[in-house]
This record gives structure tokens, sequence and C-alpha cells, in this order.
């Protein structure tokens, strides 16, 4: 009993120096669904490079096989550990401080690549009401590039951003669900019209399984894989990354999981209804679905090369009023666009451009949203090493008013903003297959810990030890199938930058170990919760 009191009032004596619990279910829904999904836009490349069905297809079958196991995985993990750090303390309880280290630094590396491009993506948004941040612009008898615009629109988001994660969790969730809220209006409204259209033309749009209405070969198959199935898991990836905020979460094992149900049930619904009512309500109709999402190759010749290799005639792409130098081609402001003309038969009519207009606020909206949710848990994770002793000891300084880890913040903040300069292409490919190797790592570490800790008290995945298997199975064929899509279509080139990535975080680590030293006592809720019992 004395060694009870003692290790609590050690407790009650390190909380001072922890983060502020202010996270509460609205908020924490807002936080996970900018992780997880962030609205419709990431889904038109599977429509455009994959094809109609198998998008659509991807968009159930990605949640079932993918998004439901991680969760309960999640659930059981956070629910046994509901500390920060997430991940990091559950590859480290499994498999030891490398392993745990090498899964947080995974992640806080697709934090760089991942969360730095949100704001570049919202300046690209943002150039349909300011074209100097598409074209470039003269300033003073000098000309700055589009790409030094960006960026420099990019760096204020990052910092205001950064400032707001500063003030706290709770603040950063309660904005997102603001964010997502006026977000989802145009999308719906969207997405009205688009039925509407579909039930009074009584349409029944031909739309193909693959691009083009390619025959289903292996070769077809794995080429339309190779960028759906990747596409579709970035998109319902995300599950444990708010978990990195787990001391700043209120009743974590209760609250945690009901939020990643409303979030699968609010993902589904959110990819789906638009892209369906979006393609059979004008946007799809006469093979414009091949417009959605596509990119040009790496030529730089413009989207009309890839039209061409697609079999569209240049008086079809004519007819679409598709500008074939562009390097990208159709998203959801354009298929809103699209959708208005049909549903008033009026070309570019002034309910298109309003249309138009608003879903890009609505594409602005999402990609900070998107930063705020996954950059709360990129500014977690080097926390939670520094705890440890595998980051500087500067990084575990905690905001005495707010509760956050400022330091930390500011560091990820200067970082993004470096990263922000990179290319888009690849990234998304670095960024699933790092997430696909922790996610791996994280379902070994489950089973670990059933056998090695089995007296812990969690909430287990159902149906016992088949139960199980079958929650591990399914997201690991998927992510075995990703990878070898990946290979088959595109070789070694952009899986060799995450594996390059892995690489330096193996060499960083054994430095970092010998040249640092634990900042704050890290609290282990196996050992309290087992001496606390006695």
């Amino acid at each position: 009993m004395k060694k009870a009191k003692k290790i609590t009032a050690s407790l009650t004596q390190i909380e001072k120096g922890k983060l502020k619990r202010e996270l509460t279910l609205l908020p924490l829904f807002g936080l996970i669904y900018f992780t997880v999904c962030g609205g419709s836009f990431g889904a038109e490349p599977m429509v455009g490079w994959s094809g109609p069905g198998l998008a659509i297809l991807l968009f159930f079958a990605t949640p079932l096989f993918f998004s439901i196991p991680n969760m309960l995985m999640v659930r059981e993990m956070q629910s046994m550990m509901p500390v920060g750090g997430g991940y990091y303390h559950w590859l480290k309880k499994a498999f030891g401080p490398f392993v745990g280290f090498m899964g947080g630094w995974m992640n806080w590396v697709v934090a760089w690549v991942d969360v730095s491009i949100y704001p570049v993506l919202a300046a690209y948004y943002l150039g349909y009401f300011i074209p100097a941040l598409r074209n470039g612009a003269t300033i003073g008898g000098v000309f700055i590039s589009s790409t030094w615009l960006s960026f420099l629109v990019a760096i204020v988001l990052i910092w205001a951003i950064s400032y707001l994660n500063v003030r706290g969790a709770r603040l950063s969730g309660l904005t997102t669900n603001w964010l997502g809220l006026v977000m989802l209006i145009p999308l719906i409204v969207m997405s009205i019209m688009g039925a509407i259209v579909w039930i009074r033309g009584g349409t029944t749009i031909s739309l193909p399984f693959l691009p083009g209405g390619e025959e289903i070969t292996y070769g077809s198959l794995m080429g339309a894989l190779s960028t759906g199935i990747f596409v579709a898991m970035w998109n319902f990836m995300g599950w444990e990354l708010p978990t990195a905020a787990g001391d700043e979460i209120v009743n974590p094992k209760r609250t945690y999981p009901i939020a990643m149900v409303l979030v699968l049930v609010a993902a589904i619904a959110t990819y789906a209804i638009p892209t369906v009512t979006g393609l059979y309500g004008g946007a799809g109709e006469d093979g414009k679905y091949q417009l959605w999402g596509i990119e040009e190759y790496e030529s730089g010749e413009g989207i009309g090369v890839v039209l061409d290799d697609y079999g569209v005639p240049a008086e079809q792409q004519a007819e679409w009023g598709v500008d074939t130098t562009s390097s990208v081609g159709w998203e959801f402001p354009d298929i809103a666009h699209a959708v208005a003309d049909k549903l008033t038969g009026e070309k570019d009519g002034s309910l298109a451009r309003v249309m138009g207009a608003s879903v890009t606020v609505a594409a602005v909206l999402s990609m900070i949203g998107l930063f705020i949710g996954n950059g709360l848990g990129g500014t977690r994770v080097p926390f939670a090493l520094a705890e440890d002793g595998m980051m500087p000891k500067f990084m575990v300084k905690v905001h005495p008013k707010y509760g956050t880890p400022w330091v930390s913040i500011l560091i990820c903040a200067a970082i993004f903003s470096v990263f922000s300069l990179s290319a888009f292409a690849a990234l998304v490919v670095i960024d699933v297959f790092l997430n696909m190797i922790v996610l791996m790592a994280e379902f070994f570490a489950l089973w670990k810990l059933r056998f090695s800790m089995p007296h812990l008290p969690r909430k287990k995945i159902p149906g016992g030890y088949f139960g199980l298997t079958l929650a591990t199975l399914a997201p690991l064929l998927i992510i075995l199938l990703a990878i070898y899509s990946q290979f088959v279509e595109e070789g070694m080139s952009s899986i060799s930058w995450g594996i390059a990535a892995m690489v330096i975080g193996a060499i960083v680590y054994f430095p970092l170990r010998k040249w640092t030293k634990p900042g704050v006592p890290d609290v282990d809720p196996f050992v309290l919760s087992e001496h606390t019992e006695n």
C-alpha cells in the first residue's frame, strides 16, 4: 500500500510537467477526421488513373478490409496504453527501444513529407481567386514565380496554424470541427445537384471498371491498382496518429473508440457520395471521368499526352474544354462546375461559377484542416521520443500556460517550412509505404503483447484469436498487394525513398541514444497499474 501511494505521488509530480488533458469527443472527432479523411479531395486520382468502377469498389473495400481492422487494433492498443506517443510506446513495449524509435522516426518523416504539402495545396487552390499563385507575378519590377509565391503563402499558413497548435489541442480540434462543417456544405450541395440530374434524367451511364474500358488482365489490373490502392489507403490511413496526443485526451479508453467509429462513417460518406453523384451528375458522362485527378507525365508535356494515351480524340478534348498543356486535370471544383452545367443546361453559367468557387473554398479549408489534424500527431512524436531520451532534452518543454509541447511544435514548423518546397511527385507512395511498414509492426506488437502481457486490461478485438487473425491478415494482404502492384508498375523508384528514410533512422538511432539523456521521466502505465493494484 505504501508502495502504491509512493508511485501515485510520483505520478502527480510528473504530470505537472506533462501535457494538458482537454480533448473531448467533439474536438477529437475533428482531429481524427482531418487525419484520416479531410473531405473528398484526394479521391479524384482514383477515378482518373484507376477507373471509376475500381475506384468505387475501393471506397467500400478499403474501409472493410483495412480501416476496420486498423481501428480495432488501435482501440485495443490505446485501451492498454492511453499515453502520449501512442504507437511509439506500443512498439517500444513489445520489441524494445530500437523498434519503438524506428516507428516514431518513420511516422515523423511521414509528417515531414505529408503535412508539408497541405499548405502548398491550399495555396494552389487559392490560385482560383488569385491567378498569380498559379502564373507568377511581377512585383516592384521583379518577376516572382508561382512556386515562390505559393511557398510564401504556405509559410504564413504553417506558422499561423502552428501558433494555433501551441494554444492547445482542444482549440485545434474545435477549429477542425468548424472547418469541416463549412467545408462539407458545398460538397453536400454538389452531391444533391448531381443526384437530381441523375434521377431527373433517368440516366444509366455506363462507367467502365478500368480506365478507357480496358479489358481486365493481369497487367491492366496491376497498373490500375498501383495508383488506386495507394491513394485509397492514403485516404483511409492515420487512425493511430492522434494517439500520439494520448496524454491530451479526456477519458481516452472510451472517447477514442467512439470517435473512430463516427469518423469511419463520415469518411466513407465523404468520399463515396460526392464521387458517385459527380460521376452520374454530368462529370463522368462521355468519358469525362478520364479527366479526374490525372497529372502530366514526368516529361512535363501536359495532360494532353495522357489523354492521347487513353485514346481520347483531340476533338473530344476540345469539346470538353480541356487545357491540354495543363499539368493537372479535373478536381472537385471542376467537377462541381460540370455538374452545375448539366443541371442548368447552360455552359459556364453563373451557378457553375458559384459552385466552382465554393468548392474551391472548401478545398482550401480541407487542406488547412488536414494540416491541423496531421500536424498535431506529427508534433507529438518527437516530444514522446525526447521523453525517453531519444531526442534532445529541450524538446520535452511544455508551455506553462497552454500545456502543449511548444518547442517540438516550433521545430516541426521549421521542418515543414523547408519541406513545403519539395515536389509532390511520389510523396503519396513514400507516405503510404512508411505508414504501411509501421502498421505491420503495430499488428505484430499487438500479437506480442497478447502473449507476453495477457493479464493487462484491454478492449480486445472480438472473436478471440480467430478474430485477431482475420483482423491482422486482411490489412497485411492489402499492404502486400499495394507494394507488389507498385513494384510491378513502377519498380523501386518510389519505394526506394521510403527504404532510404528507414536506413537513415537506423543510422541516427545509436548516436542519439549515446548523446541524449531522458528529459521528463516516462510513466509506464503497465508498471504503474501493476504496482497500484498490489
